[in-house]
């Protein structure tokens, strides 16, 4: 079993720090960061802010002067706003593109040549949201969207160079994610605001556990030949295999009723 060395974002808490445990005791050398000083025992901890990119190349260059290499990267870190497109801040549309999706982008970007090296991987975890754009979550629907874009073409550049990417798109997970929602007064929305968080905080809540999401992906980072992309849950797999056979109109109008 070769050993492998793997960098996880946002490993602190949820699915980032089931994936630790799991490649831990598989014997990787496994290193995970975070925005603030954490102890897990046979984890090595690096304080970053993937939302700076001097943070990132830091991270990865001290990685790789010790190890001599990186073989898998997991793009896990991310963070949730809600509420109108209209009455979201400049501060928090800009917050969240600057954790979710320049995090990932600062990190494949400092990796990227090491990965070519060691004919890495890296798997970016998307989430259902990116294909269903549910109304007061419209930011993050979109930064996940745009994930799922830069990867797509990411592939398309590495392939030559034995690099292996796949978005994974896991659907409602029980994790802090949902506590640490920043909320806010969302003026004539309110009402409708209020309903939809709550609707989609329960399934959350009722949702899939991170540590059977963390088995998912530790799955596909095993594989030879991982996929493009893995949704995780089978009620989302038949969601979105449906709306590749519905029409848009009728797709919004349901997630409409359900989130608005």
């Amino acid at each position: 079993m070769k050993k492998r060395v793997v960098l996880i974002t946002g490993v602190s808490s949820g699915i980032g720090l089931e994936l630790a445990k799991k490649f831990i005791k598989r014997g990787d050398i496994v290193y995970g960061s975070s925005r603030h000083e954490f102890n897990l025992e046979g984890l090595n901890h690096i304080v970053c802010d993937v939302s700076k990119l001097d943070d990132c190349q830091n991270a990865i260059k001290e990685i790789v002067e010790k190890e001599k290499t990186l073989d898998l990267v997991i793009n896990n870190a991310g963070m949730g706003i809600s509420g109108s497109i209209e009455n979201t801040s400049e501060q928090d549309a800009r917050k969240i593109f600057d954790t979710n999706f320049f995090g990932t982008f600062f990190i494949c970007k400092s990796a990227l040549p090491y990965l070519r090296k060691s004919k890495g991987r890296i798997i970016n975890v998307s989430s259902v949201a990116s294909k269903f754009y549910i109304p007061f979550q419209g930011f993050y629907s979109a930064t996940k969207a745009s994930i799922d874009a830069i990867s797509a073409a990411m592939r398309a550049e590495t392939k030559p160079f034995g690099v292996k990417i796949t978005n994974v798109f896991p659907g409602d997970t029980k994790t802090s994610f949902t506590a640490n929602r920043v909320k806010q007064d969302d003026g004539v929305y309110q009402e409708r605001y209020v309903s939809s968080i709550s609707k989609m905080e329960k399934d959350e809540q009722n949702g899939m556990s991170s540590s059977y999401v963390a088995k998912v992906i530790f799955k596909v980072a095993n594989k030879k030949n991982p996929p493009l992309t893995k949704t995780i849950g089978v009620p989302y797999k038949v969601l979105l295999f449906l709306a590749k056979l519905l029409p848009n109109r009728f797709i919004e109008w349901i997630v409409s009723k359900m989130y608005s």
